[in-house]
Protein backbone atom coordinates (compact mmCIF):
# COMPACT_ATOMS: atom_id res chain seq x y z
CA UNK A 1 0.00 0.00 0.00
CA UNK A 2 1.51 3.42 -1.37
CA UNK A 3 1.72 6.46 1.21
CA UNK A 4 -1.34 7.86 -0.13
CA UNK A 5 -3.65 5.26 0.11
CA UNK A 6 -2.45 4.75 3.89
CA UNK A 7 -3.47 8.57 4.49
CA UNK A 8 -6.64 7.72 2.88
CA UNK A 9 -6.62 4.38 5.01
CA UNK A 10 -6.26 6.81 7.89
CA UNK A 11 -8.85 9.13 7.58
CA UNK A 12 -11.56 6.80 7.32
CA UNK A 13 -10.72 4.95 10.12
CA UNK A 14 -10.96 8.71 11.93
CA UNK A 15 -14.59 9.09 10.28
CA UNK A 16 -16.02 6.17 11.53
CA UNK A 17 -13.93 6.93 14.74
CA UNK A 18 -15.63 10.33 15.11
CA UNK A 19 -18.94 9.90 13.32
CA UNK A 20 -22.11 8.17 13.23
CA UNK A 21 -24.09 9.38 10.13
CA UNK A 22 -23.30 7.22 7.32
CA UNK A 23 -22.42 10.16 5.05
CA UNK A 24 -19.59 11.23 7.26
CA UNK A 25 -18.32 7.77 8.07
CA UNK A 26 -17.81 7.55 4.10
CA UNK A 27 -16.30 11.00 4.07
CA UNK A 28 -19.45 12.30 2.12
CA UNK A 29 -21.64 15.01 2.27
CA UNK A 30 -25.63 14.26 3.45
CA UNK A 31 -26.20 15.34 0.30
CA UNK A 32 -23.63 13.16 -1.80
CA UNK A 33 -25.09 10.52 -0.17
CA UNK A 34 -28.83 10.91 -1.12
CA UNK A 35 -27.88 11.48 -5.08
CA UNK A 36 -25.94 8.78 -4.81
CA UNK A 37 -28.32 6.39 -3.31
CA UNK A 38 -30.95 8.04 -5.73
CA UNK A 39 -28.62 6.99 -8.89
CA UNK A 40 -27.90 3.30 -7.38
CA UNK A 41 -31.72 2.96 -6.77
CA UNK A 42 -32.72 3.63 -9.88
CA UNK A 43 -30.27 1.35 -11.70
CA UNK A 44 -31.48 -1.25 -9.31
CA UNK A 45 -35.32 -0.67 -10.39
CA UNK A 46 -34.04 -1.31 -13.84
CA UNK A 47 -33.68 -4.82 -12.90
CA UNK A 48 -30.25 -5.14 -14.00
CA UNK A 49 -28.94 -7.35 -11.40
CA UNK A 50 -31.75 -10.20 -12.04
CA UNK A 51 -33.64 -11.96 -8.55
CA UNK A 52 -31.32 -12.84 -6.00
CA UNK A 53 -27.98 -11.70 -7.72
CA UNK A 54 -24.93 -12.28 -5.19
CA UNK A 55 -23.12 -8.84 -4.75
CA UNK A 56 -19.85 -7.54 -3.22
CA UNK A 57 -20.06 -3.80 -2.48
CA UNK A 58 -16.27 -3.13 -2.28
CA UNK A 59 -15.33 -0.14 -0.29
CA UNK A 60 -18.93 -0.66 1.68
CA UNK A 61 -17.91 2.17 4.91
CA UNK A 62 -21.05 2.10 7.06
CA UNK A 63 -23.07 -0.77 4.94
CA UNK A 64 -25.49 1.83 3.19
CA UNK A 65 -25.28 -0.01 0.21
CA UNK A 66 -25.32 -3.77 1.73
CA UNK A 67 -28.28 -3.11 3.24
CA UNK A 68 -30.10 -1.38 0.15
CA UNK A 69 -29.20 -4.29 -1.87
CA UNK A 70 -30.08 -6.96 0.71
CA UNK A 71 -33.44 -5.16 1.70
CA UNK A 72 -34.00 -6.25 -2.54
CA UNK A 73 -33.31 -10.19 -1.85
CA UNK A 74 -29.60 -9.80 -2.89
CA UNK A 75 -26.85 -12.07 -0.54
CA UNK A 76 -24.57 -9.34 -0.64
CA UNK A 77 -20.92 -8.70 1.11
CA UNK A 78 -19.70 -5.71 2.04
CA UNK A 79 -15.86 -5.48 2.08
CA UNK A 80 -13.14 -2.08 3.60
CA UNK A 81 -10.08 -2.24 4.71
CA UNK A 82 -11.31 0.01 7.32
CA UNK A 83 -11.93 -2.32 10.43
CA UNK A 84 -14.22 1.20 12.75
CA UNK A 85 -16.04 1.09 9.19
CA UNK A 86 -16.94 -2.24 9.37
CA UNK A 87 -17.86 -2.30 12.90
CA UNK A 88 -20.21 0.84 12.12
CA UNK A 89 -21.39 -1.28 9.19
CA UNK A 90 -22.41 -4.18 11.55
CA UNK A 91 -23.89 -2.28 14.27
CA UNK A 92 -25.97 -0.23 11.71
CA UNK A 93 -27.29 -4.03 10.12
CA UNK A 94 -29.56 -4.62 13.28
CA UNK A 95 -30.93 -7.37 10.84
CA UNK A 96 -27.38 -9.21 9.57
CA UNK A 97 -29.04 -8.52 6.40
CA UNK A 98 -25.05 -8.69 5.19
CA UNK A 99 -22.12 -9.62 5.56
CA UNK A 100 -19.04 -8.12 6.30
CA UNK A 101 -15.23 -9.01 4.84
CA UNK A 102 -11.96 -6.88 6.11
CA UNK A 103 -9.64 -6.62 3.01
CA UNK A 104 -8.05 -4.69 -0.04
CA UNK A 105 -9.32 -3.60 -2.96
CA UNK A 106 -5.76 -4.58 -4.72
CA UNK A 107 -6.14 -8.10 -3.91
CA UNK A 108 -9.58 -9.40 -2.93
CA UNK A 109 -10.46 -12.38 -1.02
CA UNK A 110 -12.60 -14.50 -3.30
CA UNK A 111 -12.22 -16.97 -5.71
CA UNK A 112 -12.74 -16.21 -9.21
CA UNK A 113 -16.20 -15.67 -10.64
CA UNK A 114 -17.61 -15.35 -7.06
CA UNK A 115 -19.89 -12.92 -8.03
CA UNK A 116 -22.83 -11.69 -10.17
CA UNK A 117 -22.50 -7.41 -9.83
CA UNK A 118 -19.92 -5.58 -7.95
CA UNK A 119 -20.12 -2.22 -6.83
CA UNK A 120 -17.29 0.29 -6.27
CA UNK A 121 -18.57 3.47 -5.30
CA UNK A 122 -16.24 6.42 -3.33
CA UNK A 123 -13.06 4.15 -3.88
CA UNK A 124 -11.22 5.22 -6.90
CA UNK A 125 -9.91 8.51 -5.82
CA UNK A 126 -8.18 6.65 -2.81
CA UNK A 127 -6.37 4.65 -4.75
CA UNK A 128 -3.26 5.28 -6.36
CA UNK A 129 -3.65 2.47 -8.66
CA UNK A 130 -6.60 2.30 -9.46
CA UNK A 131 -6.43 -0.29 -12.58
CA UNK A 132 -5.45 -3.07 -10.22
CA UNK A 133 -8.68 -3.07 -8.17
CA UNK A 134 -9.82 -2.90 -11.88
CA UNK A 135 -8.34 -6.08 -12.87
CA UNK A 136 -9.94 -7.45 -8.74
CA UNK A 137 -13.31 -6.67 -10.33
CA UNK A 138 -12.97 -8.67 -13.33
CA UNK A 139 -11.42 -11.34 -11.81
CA UNK A 140 -14.37 -11.99 -9.45
CA UNK A 141 -16.67 -11.33 -11.40
CA UNK A 142 -18.64 -14.60 -13.30
CA UNK A 143 -19.14 -14.05 -17.04
CA UNK A 144 -21.94 -11.34 -18.09
CA UNK A 145 -21.89 -10.25 -14.21
CA UNK A 146 -22.20 -6.60 -13.64
CA UNK A 147 -19.64 -4.15 -12.50
CA UNK A 148 -20.74 -0.81 -11.25
CA UNK A 149 -18.15 1.93 -10.66
CA UNK A 150 -17.66 5.74 -9.60
CA UNK A 151 -15.27 7.68 -10.62
CA UNK A 152 -14.34 11.79 -9.73
CA UNK A 153 -14.68 14.29 -12.97
CA UNK A 154 -11.77 15.91 -13.36
CA UNK A 155 -13.06 18.67 -14.96
CA UNK A 156 -15.80 19.98 -12.42
CA UNK A 157 -15.17 23.39 -11.58
CA UNK A 158 -14.43 22.22 -8.21
CA UNK A 159 -11.92 19.42 -8.82
CA UNK A 160 -10.30 21.73 -11.56
CA UNK A 161 -10.00 24.41 -8.69
CA UNK A 162 -8.40 21.96 -6.05
CA UNK A 163 -5.99 20.78 -9.20
CA UNK A 164 -4.95 24.08 -10.15
CA UNK A 165 -4.49 25.20 -6.18
CA UNK A 166 -1.99 22.17 -5.71
CA UNK A 167 -0.27 22.60 -8.62
CA UNK A 168 0.28 26.50 -7.61
CA UNK A 169 1.31 25.19 -3.76
CA UNK A 170 3.57 22.42 -5.64
CA UNK A 171 1.41 20.01 -3.48
CA UNK A 172 -0.19 16.43 -4.38
CA UNK A 173 -3.82 16.24 -4.79
CA UNK A 174 -5.75 14.80 -1.80
CA UNK A 175 -7.98 13.03 -4.51
CA UNK A 176 -7.32 11.39 -7.35
CA UNK A 177 -9.38 12.30 -10.28
CA UNK A 178 -9.72 10.02 -13.40
CA UNK A 179 -11.75 11.02 -16.58
CA UNK A 180 -14.74 8.37 -17.15
CA UNK A 181 -13.45 7.53 -20.62
CA UNK A 182 -9.85 6.60 -18.88
CA UNK A 183 -11.87 4.49 -16.54
CA UNK A 184 -13.79 3.04 -19.33
CA UNK A 185 -10.71 1.95 -20.82
CA UNK A 186 -9.47 0.64 -18.02
CA UNK A 187 -12.58 -1.38 -17.56
CA UNK A 188 -12.28 -2.82 -21.18
CA UNK A 189 -9.18 -3.67 -21.08
CA UNK A 190 -10.21 -6.15 -18.38
CA UNK A 191 -12.81 -7.83 -20.33
CA UNK A 192 -15.32 -5.59 -18.89
CA UNK A 193 -17.75 -3.69 -21.57
CA UNK A 194 -18.72 -0.43 -20.63
CA UNK A 195 -22.50 0.13 -21.35
CA UNK A 196 -23.51 3.43 -19.55
CA UNK A 197 -22.64 6.43 -17.96
CA UNK A 198 -24.87 8.03 -15.39
CA UNK A 199 -23.27 11.44 -13.74
CA UNK A 200 -24.09 12.30 -10.37
CA UNK A 201 -24.44 16.30 -10.00
CA UNK A 202 -23.72 17.54 -7.10
CA UNK A 203 -23.66 21.41 -6.02
CA UNK A 204 -21.06 23.10 -3.99
CA UNK A 205 -22.00 22.51 0.11
CA UNK A 206 -22.11 26.69 0.42
CA UNK A 207 -24.95 26.70 -1.90
CA UNK A 208 -27.75 24.35 -0.22
CA UNK A 209 -30.55 25.83 -1.94
CA UNK A 210 -29.19 24.88 -5.14
CA UNK A 211 -29.98 21.21 -4.73
CA UNK A 212 -33.68 22.00 -4.96
CA UNK A 213 -33.30 23.63 -8.46
CA UNK A 214 -31.60 20.87 -9.65
CA UNK A 215 -34.04 18.58 -8.32
CA UNK A 216 -36.96 20.27 -10.68
CA UNK A 217 -37.60 17.85 -12.95
CA UNK A 218 -37.56 21.00 -15.94
CA UNK A 219 -33.81 21.65 -14.49
CA UNK A 220 -33.12 18.29 -15.12
CA UNK A 221 -34.88 17.60 -18.86
CA UNK A 222 -33.05 20.89 -19.58
CA UNK A 223 -30.05 19.43 -18.18
CA UNK A 224 -30.76 15.99 -20.40
CA UNK A 225 -30.83 18.34 -23.20
CA UNK A 226 -27.28 20.32 -23.18
CA UNK A 227 -25.28 17.10 -22.55
CA UNK A 228 -22.04 19.05 -22.22
CA UNK A 229 -22.77 20.85 -19.74
CA UNK A 230 -24.49 18.40 -17.26
CA UNK A 231 -20.99 16.18 -17.86
CA UNK A 232 -18.79 19.60 -16.72
CA UNK A 233 -21.67 19.89 -13.54
CA UNK A 234 -20.94 16.36 -12.47
CA UNK A 235 -19.13 15.66 -9.31
CA UNK A 236 -18.64 12.16 -10.43
CA UNK A 237 -19.73 9.57 -12.96
CA UNK A 238 -20.87 6.16 -12.36
CA UNK A 239 -19.93 3.36 -15.49
CA UNK A 240 -21.74 0.26 -15.81
CA UNK A 241 -19.71 -2.41 -17.29
CA UNK A 242 -20.78 -6.00 -17.79
CA UNK A 243 -18.17 -8.91 -18.58
CA UNK A 244 -17.48 -10.57 -21.53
Amino acid sequence: MTSFERQWQARFEKFATRHRSDHLVSGWSAMGLRRRIAVFEGLLDTGMLGDGARVLELGCGAGTYVRLLAKRGHPVIGLDYSLPSLRRAVTADASQAGDYVAGNASGLPFRSGAFKAVTCIGVLQALEAPRTAIAEIARVLEPSGIAMVETLNPWSPLAATRRLRAFVRREPTRLHYCSPRVIERALASQGLRPVQRLSVLLPPRSWPGLERTLSQPQVARAMGMMPGLRALASQAFWIVAVKA
